[in-house]
């Protein structure tokens, strides 16, 4: 178990900031949550190319960097209203969940802060900020370098016994994929960690229904990649073997829900055709 994380409260009209007590004097050297030096960390640090603009940036007095992340909406609404929420909920939520989980031991990066500012009337930005982890990639970026097939046998291990953590602790992650699996340290020893946890729930263990949906909402992002060749069926072995643990019930409870999600899978797989 981790060490709980004092979250502290910070407001001034137009401004709110949701940080880590460990973190609160860094953070305000770094001039958050003013508009201002948001967008200077986001233009000198950036990192990654998701939809949303991530910064990598040195945190005052301490040997960490921050990892920054923008909240904002996916699909349609991100169409609609660009960058803008209503209100700070959903990136303190995201603070708050990560801070719950990671004291359960949940796999998932330490929690730093969640700033948001006013841009108009109802409307707001918002960021959140966790511990960057040195020496890591994500899913995609690993299986992208092309790695040697024990080192892919290796991921699918560690990513199905960090998931299954994440589930123990109470974890539900509305959109798991390879991008939101982040590989830490050497091939041969790698960890992962469960990250980007925007609209995540920390609560009471998920049941075998909800959990074969996020794993085959997994799945689903390895086909779309088009890594299901290079991965294969030792891989999938590996994985299901690692996330069981052995547990027999578990076993069969998941793969009694296999053919609702194979029918989703199905569907899926017609949209990725037709979008190539």
């Amino acid at each position: 178990m981790q060490g709980e994380t004092v979250l502290i409260e910070r407001h001034a009209p137009g401004r709110r900031l949701l940080v880590a007590e460990e973190f609160a004097q860094a953070v305000a050297a770094l001039g958050l949550p003013e508009p201002e030096a948001a967008a200077a960390l986001f233009a000198h640090g950036r990192a990654g190319s998701g939809r949303a603009a991530t910064a990598v940036v040195a945190l005052p007095g301490h040997p960490g960097r921050l990892h920054l992340r923008a909240v904002r909406h996916g699909g349609w609404l991100r169409e609609v209203l660009g960058g803008a929420l209503a209100g700070t909920a959903r990136p303190e939520a995201e603070l708050r969940a990560t801070a719950a989980l990671r004291v359960r031991s949940a796999p998932v990066p330490q929690p730093v802060l969640a700033a948001g500012w006013r841009v108009a009337g109802v409307f707001w930005a918002g960021c959140v900020g966790t511990l960057h982890v040195e020496d890591s990639r994500d899913g995609i970026a690993f299986l992208t370098s092309n790695p040697r097939e024990v080192e892919r046998l290796n991921f699918a291990e560690a990513a199905a016994s960090a998931i299954r953590d994440f589930h123990d602790a109470g974890g539900r992650h509305p959109d798991l994929h390879l991008g939101n699996l982040l590989l830490c340290g050497p091939r041969a020893e790698a960890r992962v960690l469960v990250i980007d946890l925007d609209r995540a729930v920390a609560g009471v263990p998920s049941d075998p229904s909800t959990r074969m949906r996020e794993l085959m909402r997994l799945q689903r992002s390895v086909e779309k990649r088009g890594f299901e060749r290079s991965l294969g069926p030792r891989a999938r072995a590996r994985f299901f073997s690692a996330y069981t643990r052995g547990d027999r019930a578990l076993r069969r409870a998941l793969w009694a829900n296999l053919p609702r999600e194979l029918r989703a899978l199905r569907r899926h797989r017609l949209g990725y055709r037709l979008a190539r």
